[in-house]
């Protein structure tokens, strides 16, 4: 079977949605709801293939005058112009009747100039249902069909505006005739997000090949245009929907001194490690000395963080003697923070991918999951989708990730994750937690689960200081010290400690 032959968008990360272009010839209709970036879409497609494709376009307007087309698109950078004064592009400001007799006429001017350019792609901005012309007196169909056989007569590539009307993100009306017409159908939608609201693009059809289905959100940028990233849930290539843990010898250390030995020697290449404790338990603190270990051993890490801005992340490693600073400025380490406020997953899934792409780190901290769990909602979905999806990067990049997350329970835990099923997809959990002996609380950390290494799951102290950072003490405590060790201890798990009978 002969490849087809694609014509490219050229608007970031649309053309892998559609699996490589549309086909050449297609003509596609873009439908939204006032305000959902048709027209946008329509101008970069012809500006991207007069500027990086060598193919001239047309843009035809039925209601925006030429001068204010210039000047909306400018605020992206467009020239459109300059692009005309070169002969790569036509601007064409008409009525709906004349633009189909146009199409009709062998001599017609329009196609003449279209000609003159060798114009391959045309935008056509906008009409209504039904408008072209239609009388009553035929089938409504038969005026868009004049259309798409004048169109596809010269070769073009044509991309065609529809308005509908939409509430919510819903769709008032029936479907349009034109969409059974048309090659491919693309559907522009603002979705409310609590008291926000959300750009979305669906592939609708498209006749010919394969795309990827369902709703992807996009932005509009300016200086730059549309920025369309795919959905978390959507699949990627099979390595990373087979990517996993594989390497049985390699240890990655904690960089807390104790924690190893109960780490049976630190995590595996690769596996996925959830922290989970109360907030101020010392999560974040242990995530600091993992990075900065990885920055001292020469290995690339990656801190995520929704809960605090870099210059408080920056703070809080200096009181513990670490001066993430220098690994920073040293290509070591890099800090990504994302304000948790509004998140758009897709968007935020992208730049993930994007940096492991590109910086490739061996080590990632990601702080905190019950943040992303509080913005997306832990009781549909999307929570999961995402957790699965960024597990599945990590372990096809093999970085070795921690994953923090707060359990709201203080004393007694029915359960690590809550509403945050997730557990069963993480290699590793190590639980942080407060131990009240007498009027001190002391801190304790337990190993309990390590897939493919034997643990004791026993719980031992550790303690957190200034200038110092956090470590593991053993197990006995020198007699001159006053504690009792935790091991004259049980039920501390449970957060209700006993002693233990003298010679037990």
């Amino acid at each position: 079977m002969a490849e087809r032959d694609f014509t490219k968008t050229g608007i970031k990360g649309l053309d892998a949605i559609l699996g490589g272009g549309i086909p050449r010839g297609n003509l596609t209709l873009v439908e939204g709801a006032v305000g959902t970036g048709k027209s946008t879409l329509g101008a970069e497609f012809v500006f991207r293939g007069a500027t990086e494709f060598h193919e001239p376009g047309l843009i035809v307007l039925f209601e925006v005058s030429p001068d204010k087309f210039i000047r909306d698109v400018a605020r992206f950078g467009w020239d459109l112009p300059e692009l005309e004064r070169q002969g790569r592009l036509k601007m064409v400001f008409t009525t709906r009747s004349v633009f189909q007799q146009e199409l009709q006429q062998a001599d017609s001017l329009l196609l003449d100039e279209a000609g003159k350019i060798g114009a391959r792609r045309i935008f056509i901005d906008s009409f209504g249902q039904l408008a072209l012309g239609n009388d009553g007196s035929r089938d409504p169909r038969d005026d868009f069909h004049i259309l798409a056989e004048g169109l596809h007569r010269e070769n073009l590539t044509a991309m065609l505006v529809l308005e509908v009307v939409a509430q919510d993100g819903v769709r008032l009306a029936a479907p349009a005739p034109e969409e059974f017409i048309a090659d491919t159908v693309m559907r522009l939608r603002l979705e409310p997000l609590e008291r926000a609201v959300q750009r979305s693009i669906e592939i609708v059809k498209s006749r010919g090949h394969e795309y990827q289905m369902g709703r992807h959100s996009f932005r509009i940028v300016d200086g730059q245009g549309l920025e369309v990233y795919r959905r978390v849930q959507a699949p990627r290539d099979t390595t990373r929907e087979l990517a996993a843990s594989f390497d049985p010898t390699t240890r990655i250390s904690s960089g807390i001194p104790g924690l190893d030995e109960m780490l049976s020697g630190g995590y595996f290449v690769g596996s996925t490690t959830l922290v989970v404790g109360i907030s101020g338990v010392g999560k974040s603190v242990m995530s600091l000395h993992y990075a900065a270990e990885g920055a001292r051993l020469g290995e690339r890490g990656l801190m995520l963080t929704l809960d605090e801005p870099p210059a408080q992340v920056l703070r809080n490693a200096a009181s513990i003697g670490i001066d993430l600073q220098a690994a920073i400025d040293r290509g070591t380490v890099q800090l990504y923070y994302d304000p948790p406020q509004e998140i758009e997953i897709d968007r935020h899934f992208h730049r993930i991918e994007q940096i492991v792409r590109e910086f490739k780190p061996t080590r990632a901290v990601i702080d905190s999951l019950s943040t992303y769990g509080s913005s997306l909602g832990p009781a549909g979905r999307t929570f999961r989708d995402f957790f699965h999806a960024l597990v599945a990067l990590m372990k096809e990049h093999q970085v070795t990730a921690i994953y923090n997350h707060e359990n709201p329970e203080m004393f007694g835990m029915s359960s690590m994750m809550g509403d945050y099923g997730v557990s069963s997809l993480v290699d590793n959990i190590i639980l942080l937690n407060w131990v009240e002996l007498g009027d001190v609380s002391r801190l304790a950390v337990t190993v309990t689960k390590m897939r493919g290494s034997p643990i004791s799951r026993v719980t031992r102290e550790c303690e957190v200081v200034d200038g110092v950072g956090m470590r593991v003490l053993a197990r006995t405590i020198s007699p001159n010290v006053q504690p009792t060790p935790f091991a004259g201890y049980h039920g501390l798990l449970a957060r209700s400690p006993e002693r233990r009978p003298s010679g037990t």
